[in-house]
């Protein structure tokens, strides 16, 4: 273990150069602790080894001193803070680190370190939730970067400005963007190291576009990518090797899966990669890693309908964090965990404990990212809440809490843009005021919403949110009593559901729109279509679909 060696060292320079000297080899050891102990996910150990390396490095420099070493310790410790959630103390570090290359460099050169320097700041603001600051920093750094090794140069460094960009342009939800800028970085890194060479860039580049395209809603795509991904970690590291690389392959291949509707093999993937994590961390180990796996197996049971089970490893899964992160610490995955367990009591008809949960979730992102700042994360808590509270009948607060996720959305988005987060609460507030017997609202807002996922995906682009809305338009009609658009609409979202998963997949979705078209047939008075829908919905409850 890196751990275990840098001990040693550390305790032999010691020996060498004495137990309370300040020499630049302890303080060096004391950095590479720092990291040894953030790489194994333990960052109070991390901030404490390295707060002493920077302690003696000024020691040694001189406190007020420039000096490249205290700029790297300044930046280490950044990272380090960033582990436990203090965000701000990490921009705070990460610029103390930037402002100070930049002296002892100069103000407007080209380094490498001050590249790095920007580079890391964009990821601290990234997590900070400020996606457009962390934008402007990492464009900074591929913009230098460019500058120092050449405009058309393939260089890791270049590559690894390109898929930070990804991921920055994937949590301000253009997922377009991401998926170009992680093209760019996989098609780099294949120049680099070889077009059919396993190397751990490009491993990490497929596994990155695998998620860009999960999240434009392609999940066959990210199956394929995730596979790939995980074929090239086994080849790299060893077919029966346990290694966190391949536990993340493995937990992405979950999440595609899940996303894909093979739930048994969701659940399958994500029990691979926490016992693959325990076994690298240790059983008893708390490890964000290991938080997270928990985390995506509650989710998976979740939609197996296994609610007690989903509730079960949510909870291990928030503890778990709150033992990495400190108890009253707010964390964004703190945050995620208690949405995640609001969801699941809900689920199993808790409705009370699933508004406390998403509360607190909804009141700790407001305080990681700003009490009136938009962000994502809020708008998805207030989407929640408004959930909750539809489940609990209370149809006029769970309106205001959809009203507020769209107007968040759209504040962060843009008005006019058509964005999917956009069409989600516009379809759910069509949804929300249907509920109330405002059924032409109802079809309005799912109108709009299905106009920009047509927007957003292509007018003939088969999607499941676009099927989504199709259904919920059909529903809608319904309501109305107009049958003939009702079945119209949800004809079209059965064609399409059946175009994206198979025609003889048995997809939970296409249970839902069969029995309503069943239900929509037998309204107009044709009992033989209606039979017909209905029976195939019957034969799914006997045997089980593909998918379940």
């Amino acid at each position: 273990m890196a751990a275990v060696y840098h001990e040693q060292s550390l305790q032999m320079k010691r020996i060498i150069y004495g137990k309370n000297t300040a020499h630049p080899v302890i303080a060096e050891s004391l950095n590479n602790l720092g990291n040894a102990w953030r790489d194994l996910g333990d960052h109070i150990k991390a901030v404490s080894y390295h707060e002493q390396s920077l302690q003696m490095m000024r020691t040694i420099h001189g406190e007020n001193t420039a000096h490249p070493d205290i700029a790297s310790s300044l930046g280490n410790l950044g990272y380090a803070w960033l582990g436990l959630g203090y965000h701000k103390r990490a921009v705070s570090y990460h610029e103390q680190s930037l402002q100070m290359i930049r002296k002892i460099r100069g103000e407007n050169i080209a380094h490498p370190h001050i590249a790095t320097s920007l580079n890391h700041l964009g990821i601290a603001w990234n997590d900070l939730g400020d996606h457009k600051k962390a934008i402007s920093y990492h464009e900074q750094s591929l913009q230098m970067r460019r500058t120092i090794y050449g405009e058309n140069t393939a260089h890791p460094y270049i590559a690894a400005s390109l898929n930070n960009l990804g991921y920055a342009w994937n949590n301000l939800r253009d997922h377009k963007k991401a998926v170009s800028y992680h093209e760019q970085s996989l098609q780099m890194s294949r120049t680099i190291y070889g077009k059919n060479t396993a190397h751990p860039d490009i491993a990490k580049s497929l596994g990155n576009l695998g998620i860009a395209w999960n999240n434009l809603r392609d999940h066959k795509k990210d199956v394929s990518y995730q596979e790939q991904s995980l074929q090239m970690m086994r080849t790299i590291y060893g077919k029966n090797t346990a290694h966190p690389d391949i536990a993340k392959s493995l937990n992405n291949l979950g999440n595609a899966w899940k996303n894909l509707g093979d739930l048994k093999k969701a659940v399958s993937y994500h029990e691979e990669s926490l016992q693959m994590r325990r076994s690298i961390y240790d059983e008893n180990t708390a490890h964000p890693d290991i938080a997270t796996s928990l985390g995506n197996l509650g989710i998976a049971w979740g939609k197996l309908g296994d609610h007690k089970k989903a509730v079960s490893y949510q909870e291990q899964s928030l503890q778990m964090r709150r033992s990495i992160y400190y108890e009253n610490t707010a964390h964004p995955d703190i945050a995620t965990s208690l949405g995640n367990l609001g969801i699941a009591w809900g689920k199993l008809g808790d409705h009370k404990k699933a508004v406390s949960y998403q509360e607190q979730s909804v009141q700790m992102r407001r305080t990681i990212y700003g009490k009136n700042t938009p962000h994502p994360d809020i708008a998805v808590s207030l989407y929640n809440l408004g959930n909750v509270w539809r489940d609990l009948g209370d149809h006029k607060k769970a309106i205001s809490y959809h009203e507020q996720s769209l107007q968040m959305r759209r504040s962060i988005y843009g008005k006019d843009i058509a964005h999917p987060d956009i069409a989600k609460s516009l379809s759910i507030l069509g949804n929300a005021w249907g509920d109330i017997g405002h059924h032409r609202k109802a079809v309005s807002y799912n109108e709009q919403s299905l106009e920009m996922m047509r927007s957003n995906y292509g007018e003939n682009t088969p999607h499941p949110d676009i099927v989504g809305s199709l259904n919920n338009l059909g529903t809608a009609w319904m309501d109305l009593a107009d049958h003939r658009k009702a079945v119209a609409y949800y004809e079209q979202a059965l064609q399409m559901i059946r175009s994206i998963y198979g025609e003889n997949t048995a997809h939970p979705y296409i249970k839902t729109l069969q029995q309503n078209l069943g239900n929509a047939w037998r309204h107009l008075g044709d009992e033989g279509k209606a039979g017909t829908y209905l029976a195939e919905v019957e034969k799914i409850k006997k045997f089980g679909p593909k998918f379940v």
